[in-house]
């Protein structure tokens, strides 16, 4: 297989769509962020990489600032400022402003030192980023620098956060829709697709998609900050398993099979895969990316690879995959919470194994504040909700009611504002 189609069939768009800051969503009437494998300047749309309208947005909190980072050398485009970092060139458009262009570069070197170290694996290739900082400048670069027609672009900039297309060796990421998310994931999850396409030549044809998307997904829920995103990821798959809608990881190992799925399940495809992935890393203990690829690099498949490396067969891995995935997490339906939330501050929360796309009453109360919402959870039996800045300081207790299943929790929450009205969203 030539070189060019393995790192087109194993690139993929991570795409998401900025939910509002309530429990997600009501339904699923909201359309799915799609995904895409690309070979420019094509796109075609298959399935979602984060849930419905699920994911919360969080107020912008300050970034570092001043920049520290190496101007490139020469000319550069004009509104654009360059910087060349060890491993990758970054080009930011000045509008962004300092505060968050330092904040952009931070993340970035530490996401390339991160990805390869994991890997063990130096970047031959120098990726290019390209920070755009709105919709309509989004849509210019896709067009003007990634070549694809404007309405490939106009379809991408309504769906996409951040793509990388393989045949360029070059990220763009919409800044509109990442500015008030904290930590920045959706680059790393790029770069590790970028060392990933490295690391596995010439033997990409032996890495399952679970694989490649689950290691991707995982190293966005493994920054410093993103304890929210690894709840969720652990804390939905075992919805899965309750649900009966756990995929066999053996429908999701030829990138036809992984673009097949869309909607609900194109989201829970990739928690999935980022669990098995983390448990697969287990397994095999000491530096399991690193050893893991070079074997496949020598011409092992995964399985015989992961039995050589672990001591365990595969058919036992795959056989003990739903018991363990769930096998710390408590049986629901309950909720889980975690500190901080997206925004870096409150809380996040879970309603996990109800029934599946059940009715679900949300009560969120404290001393000030009380809010009743209805909502349908996903056919997974799962809904995510944040307690952000909007809400006020206090104790809260969280109740979610579907017929004859309660769960109720409570968080304490620090900082916020001082008064909102008590109402029903």
């Amino acid at each position: 297989m030539p070189a060019a189609r393995l790192v087109a069939m194993l690139a993929l768009l991570i795409l998401g769509a900025c939910g509002p800051r309530a429990v997600a969503p009501a339904g699923t009437a909201a359309a799915a962020a799609p995904t895409a494998t690309l070979s420019a300047p094509t796109v075609t749309p298959t399935a979602a990489a984060d849930a419905p309208s699920s994911e919360p947005t969080a107020p912008s909190t300050p970034s570092p600032s001043p920049i520290a980072a190496p101007r490139c050398a020469g000319s550069t485009a004009d509104g654009v400022m360059a910087f060349c970092l060890k491993g990758a060139r970054v080009d930011i458009d000045t509008s962004i402003g300092d505060r968050d262009a330092a904040a952009i570069l931070a993340q970035i070197g530490d996401d390339l030192a991160s990805a390869q170290a994991e890997f063990e694996w130096t970047l031959r290739s120098t990726p290019r980023i390209d920070v755009y900082a709105t919709r309509d400048r989004y849509v210019a670069g896709l067009t003007g620098v990634f070549g694809y027609s404007r309405a490939t672009a106009e379809f991408l900039a309504e769906n996409s956060v951040a793509f990388f297309e393989p045949t360029l060796t070059r990220i763009a990421v919409s800044w509109d829709e990442l500015r008030d998310r904290r930590p920045i994931a959706a680059i790393r999850h790029e770069l590790t697709h970028v060392v990933t396409l490295e690391a596995c030549a010439p033997r990409c044809d032996l890495v399952p998609a679970w694989l490649n998307e689950g290691q991707a997904r995982l190293a966005e829920a493994t920054i410093d900050g993103a304890a929210w995103r690894l709840m969720r990821v652990r804390y939905e798959s075992a919805s899965m398993v309750a649900t009966g809608t756990l995929l066999p990881l053996t429908s999701l190992w030829t990138q036809a099979q992984w673009n097949s799925l869309g909607d609900w399940e194109g989201y829970y495809k990739y928690q999935e895969a980022a669990r098995a992935t983390e448990l697969l890393r287990a397994d095999i203990g000491d530096r399991p990316m690193a050893r893991l690829y070079a074997r496949l690099r020598a011409g092992q498949d995964v399985a015989t690879a992961y039995a050589s490396l672990s001591g365990r067969t595969f058919s036992s891995y795959l056989s003990s995959l739903s018991g363990r995935i769930t096998a710390d997490i408590a049986e629901g339906p309950s909720i889980a919470l975690v500190t901080p939330g997206p925004d870096g501050n409150g809380a996040s929360y879970l309603l996990y194994g109800f029934p599946a796309a059940a009715p679900v009453t949300v009560r969120v109360r404290s001393r000030l504040y009380d809010e009743t919402t209805q909502h349908t959870v996903s056919p997974q039996g799962a809904l995510f909700g944040t307690i952000d800045a909007s809400y006020p300081p206090g104790t809260y207790t969280i109740t979610a009611a579907s017929g004859d299943s309660v769960a109720a929790v409570s968080v304490i929450k620090r900082g916020g504002r001082a008064v909102r009205p008590i109402k029903d969203d």
